[in-house]
């Protein structure tokens, strides 16, 4: 309950856009990757996103991680001519910090050491730092998604109010976790 009270006081006020999209949003682009890791908490735009980039020749895996809406990312992306055998599977984690967690040792099995993350634009900042620090052998980048749906009038509170949840989380992962928001160059 006070998370949503804290998010929704930051996603207020009219300045609040800026604040987010400019300390939130982090691009990390890679030309290459050895895997495209799809983490969930969106189905939406994600899949598309990490779809797109595997038609781009970007990675020759896709890895989904997470609980949830793995199912349905993984529809999406066979739906977008993704083959099955080009799909990775890790489907027990919850959170960031579980991704991160749970899929370096299928990462490690695989020899992965190069990995382009995709994730939505306000959660681009968590997921890279969480990423990096948790699994520091591998080299990080991050593509970022949006939904159409965010850029209507009705659409833009829902993401504002999303990015302030946001800056609730990056600061309980440094206190809690230890997760520093400053990332490294990818």
């Amino acid at each position: 309950m006070t998370l949503v009270v804290l998010a929704g006081l930051l996603a207020s006020p009219w300045w609040f856009p800026k604040v987010w999209r400019g300390f939130l949003v982090v691009e990390a682009p890679m030309a290459t990757a050895d895997a495209i890791v799809l983490l969930g908490g969106e189905p939406q735009g994600r899949p598309v996103e990490a779809a797109r980039l595997y038609h781009l020749g970007v990675a020759p895996h896709v890895v989904v991680v997470g609980t949830g809406d793995n199912a349905s990312n993984r529809r999406v992306l066979s739906r977008s001519g993704v083959p099955a055998e080009a799909i990775l599977i890790e489907p027990s984690s919850s959170s960031t910090l579980e991704n991160a967690t749970f899929v370096r040792p299928l990462l490690k099995r695989a020899g992965i050491r190069r990995v382009l993350l995709v994730t939505s634009s306000f959660h681009a900042r968590r997921a890279l730092a969480t990423f990096q620090q948790r699994i520091p052998d591998v080299e990080f980048g991050v593509s970022t998604s949006r939904i159409g749906w965010w850029d209507t009038p009705q659409g833009r509170p829902q993401e504002d109010n999303w990015a302030a949840k946001e800056f609730v989380k990056l600061g309980y992962y440094w206190v809690i976790h230890g997760i520093s928001p400053w990332v490294g160059d990818g």
